[in-house]
């Protein structure tokens, strides 16, 4: 066992469960993130049982190799659901591989409901707040909102800009995407995904704002 969304087969290949992110394991000498060991740990509960099926996404692999699938059990219940309804992962959807999206999204809801696990205490964060890279969920209003490249960017109130790709465009509701962008100013929206510091990636913070989050699905996106 890998961590709490990452496992490996007896063969030697890894398989990336789709859906769900876990709480990160500590690696080269920093701290697990809490809950992360609950996380493995359950895991390796749930596929020591017999019985279990194994489906792979729309995209089969990722691009370290591992394989992307999703779990179920004997009796047909995902696996990933059940994690993310016992508050040991974050749902989340990546492109194309979204065919579970509204069970994870209702297993999720459930946990966050009842303040289980990861949601004891709220990992939301304000965009305001926001300092490094890496899976987030944060919550701020559209300051700005502007068109580029093909590309939807609504800057925060903070140093971060949420994007949604030209090539993701077409998941969202074209009341929302199309018309003038100035119709997102001054909403305020919860968005989750993985940050880039573009500090790092060497682009000028005098440019851009230095933080930006890809929205690549609606069910990344709530908008009050």
């Amino acid at each position: 066992m890998i961590d709490g969304d990452t496992l490996e087969l007896t063969d030697g290949r890894r398989v990336r469960l789709i859906g769900i992110d876990t709480p990160e394991m500590g690696r080269r000498g920093e701290p697990a993130e809490p809950f992360a060991q609950a996380a493995k740990k359950r895991l390796q509960q749930l596929v020591e049982a017999s019985g279990l099926r194994m489906y792979t996404g729309e995209e089969p692999s990722d691009r370290y190799g591992r394989i992307l699938a999703h779990l179920h059990a004997a009796d047909g219940s995902n696996i990933e659901a059940q994690m993310l309804k016992e508050g040991l992962g974050f749902a989340l959807v990546v492109p194309p591989n979204d065919a579970m999206a509204d069970c994870h999204g209702l297993a999720e809801r459930q946990a966050r409901s009842l303040d289980r696990g990861i949601w004891s205490r709220s990992p939301v964060i304000r965009a305001s707040a926001l300092e490094e890279g890496g899976f987030t969920i944060i919550k701020g209003r559209v300051e700005s909102a502007s068109e580029g490249g093909g590309h939807l960017w609504l800057d925060l109130d903070g140093p971060v800009t949420l994007r949604i790709g030209r090539d993701e465009r077409e998941a969202f509701d074209a009341n929302l995407i199309e018309g003038s962008p100035r119709r997102w100013v001054g909403r305020h929206v919860e968005a989750r995904g993985w940050v880039v510091d573009r500090q790092r990636k060497g682009q000028s913070p005098k440019t851009y704002k230095r933080f930006m989050l890809p929205v690549r699905h609606p069910f990344m996106l709530e908008i009050d």
